[in-house]
């Protein structure tokens, strides 16, 4: 079955602008175009209108066959797919309240706005083919330019474990993240320059061998993880692997990890391994000044339980 992007592809994705005011919603357009209206307290049309107010984000899973492709729009693109069945539409309420309390937790509506697609198509089934293809079935989503189609919104989705959903959120993190990181000028060049080199100095290197592999003295991690964690990588993914992350991945690992991990093992983490302190420090400013992320609101948000303070990152020091 076709894979859609994830966190390990995020280099080949490539997106328009982040702050392009292409992604800017006409408010005009929004009520006429789908007939959207604000529906009953606690309906599903209640809960789209209310998001739309809050970010521009139009969800969408009660739709024609030419929806995708409404002249109004740019992105048109046609895709076999299968509607939403009525007795499955309160997961359209799931996915909105996972994606905006979840995924976009700690982030306001003007900034959901400025970087996330105008348009999500919900479905059942979608194939990224113009018509059926088993082989062709999207996992998590289809994007093209403002628009995002998300399928599984039935037998799929309900038999969903919790594993299931942490890794479908990852996903639409991971792409929030390329969007942001891909559309931004200015790259983080101090983070990238304290990046592992190959043995003559130059360029990036590309993998730590096994034989390589350093013993956690503690325990705490396997030989994979310490090492590279020794070396400056989060080296988040579940299945060890001698390959070190590439430098779009570097960011994104770093941002998923930061806004996600609570403050013991945070601290943890910047005690133990000086090259993550180090690294943390260089990347603070780009995150904060260039992709604006407020990354205290959004760890706090992941981390009720265990948030770090306001100026937490900001007083980071080797």
């Amino acid at each position: 079955m076709k894979k859609i992007l994830n966190i390990y592809l995020i280099s080949v994705i490539l997106l328009i602008s982040a702050c392009s005011e292409k992604v800017t919603p006409n408010p005009d357009l929004g009520g006429p175009l789908y007939g959207l209206t604000k529906g009953e307290p606690g309906s599903l049309e209640e809960l789209i209108y209310n998001t739309w107010e809050f970010c521009g984000v139009y969800y969408l899973y009660d739709y024609s066959e030419y929806a995708f492709q409404t002249a109004n729009w740019t992105g048109g693109v046609n895709r076999w797919y299968t509607p939403v069945k009525e007795e499955n539409r309160e997961l359209v309420r799931t996915v909105v309240n996972k994606l905006h309390n979840e995924v976009f937790a700690g982030m306001d509506g003007d900034y959901i706005r400025r970087n996330w697609f105008i348009r999500v198509f919900l479905c059942d089934s979608l194939c990224d083919n113009s018509s059926y293809d088993p082989d062709e079935l999207v996992e998590t989503y289809l994007e093209r330019e403002d628009m995002l189609i998300i399928p599984n919104l039935g037998e799929v989705m309900k038999a969903y474990t919790d594993e299931d959903w942490t890794s479908w959120k990852k996903e639409f993190s991971d792409l929030l993240i390329s969007r942001l990181y891909l559309g931004a000028v200015e790259q983080p060049t101090d983070f990238f320059n304290s990046r592992l080199k190959k043995a003559n100095g130059k360029d990036d290197a590309t993998a730590i061998y096994a034989t390589d592999w350093l013993e956690d003295p503690d325990g705490k991690y396997t030989d994979c993880i310490y090492t590279f964690r020794t070396n400056g990588y989060w080296n988040s993914s579940p299945a060890e692997s001698v390959l070190i992350p590439k430098r779009q991945v570097d960011v994104a690992e770093y941002i998923s990890n930061l806004t996600t991990t609570p403050k013991a093992e945070l601290d943890y983490t910047f005690e133990h391994f000086p090259r993550m302190l180090e690294r943390t420090i260089d990347i603070v400013p780009y995150l904060t000044n260039v992709l604006g992320l407020d990354i205290v609101a959004m760890q706090n948000a992941a981390c009720p339980d265990d948030p770090v303070e306001a100026d937490y990152f900001k007083n980071l020091k080797e």
